[in-house]
């Protein structure tokens, strides 16, 4: 049903009302454009495609509150938009076919109120908005965890593009109960006695806990970055030890080198020359210095 009594509970009408009097209609743009609405509650052009919508505010046009809601994209989930007018004590809510049925059977899954009407029902449906928000953030912390483990377990495997796309989703999460927040105190300014003291003070329970939802992405960001920086330090290590190892092995080749040369030199009286244990007397003392430079680096815990 796309019309509804503003009752506790909602009622479903039958068909358009023929007198608007604390009236809700859910209506697809295309349903909306054909549907008797008042005039007052005609969609300005900027709402009247809802997919198009990528942010959450609220405006005041003659009289009517003109609201935006953009719910982000998530790990499974797709983005969702949708668009309000509010006008006296109806409402119009326009958004997809699947988008307005899966909000509304949330709404009238809830607490039934109607202190305020048409009020009441945008409480109800930005709670909606965010009930499973603390869920949602536990599940972006766990998988913060599981990315920070394999870094300590050495496991840094495509770290980087996973750790991308859980910063763009807490970038996202967190812009939305921002904007989610500067609506609700938008309302609660400026709107006040249209909401009526009930829902006034739902509406700001509602911003509250807006705001704790906000803080938390706020620490998940930080942990996020720190997580980064664990990696960065991963890295680094690994790093160093390549250089230790690549400078052991340089330090070990100098000695031998410099043997290598001296013995280059193509002297023709050079007495180990003549000397019959000359060339295993240069082995022996190659090796030494070899075996030597080893345990000196082993005892320093170079190598």
């Amino acid at each position: 049903m796309p019309y509804y009594q503003l009752s506790a509970p909602l009622q479903p009408l039958p068909e358009p009302p023929s007198a608007w009097d604390r009236v809700l209609a859910v209506l697809t743009p295309e349903a909306a454009a054909a549907a008797p609405l008042p005039e007052q509650l005609k969609p300005p052009s900027h709402l009247a495609q809802p997919d198009q919508l990528r942010y959450c505010r609220v405006d005041f046009d003659a009289g009517r509150i003109l609201g935006a809601l953009h719910i982000p994209a998530r790990a499974k989930q797709p983005a969702k938009s949708l668009a309000f007018v509010w006008e006296g004590s109806n409402v119009l809510v326009l958004a997809s076919e699947e988008t307005g049925a899966a909000l509304l059977a949330q709404v009238l899954a809830m607490h039934p109120h109607d202190q305020g009407g048409a009020g009441d029902f945008l409480v109800d449906l930005l709670t909606a908005l965010i009930q499973d928000g603390l869920p949602y953030i536990q599940q972006l912390e766990e998988r913060a965890a599981q990315l920070e483990q394999e870094i300590l377990a050495g496991n840094t495997d495509r770290f980087i593009h996973r750790m991308s796309a859980l910063r763009k989703e807490l970038n996202r999460c967190n812009r939305f109960y921002a904007q989610l927040n500067d609506l609700a105190d938008t309302l609660l300014e400026n709107a006040e006695d249209l909401l009526g003291p009930e829902s006034a003070q739902r509406m700001g329970h509602f911003g509250r806990r807006v705001e704790s939802l906000r803080g938390e992405s706020q620490m998940l960001r930080e942990y996020a970055s720190q997580i980064a920086s664990e990696y960065q330090a991963q890295i680094d290590i690994g790093q160093n030890r390549i250089m230790k190892v690549l400078t052991v092995v340089t330090t070990l080749c100098l000695p031998l080198s410099l043997i290598a040369g001296w013995y280059g030199m193509n002297f023709a009286h050079m007495p180990e020359l003549q000397w019959a244990y000359g060339y295993p007397a240069v082995i022996l003392v190659s090796a030494g210095i070899l075996l030597g430079s080893l345990w000196y680096f082993r005892k320093k815990n170079f190598w």
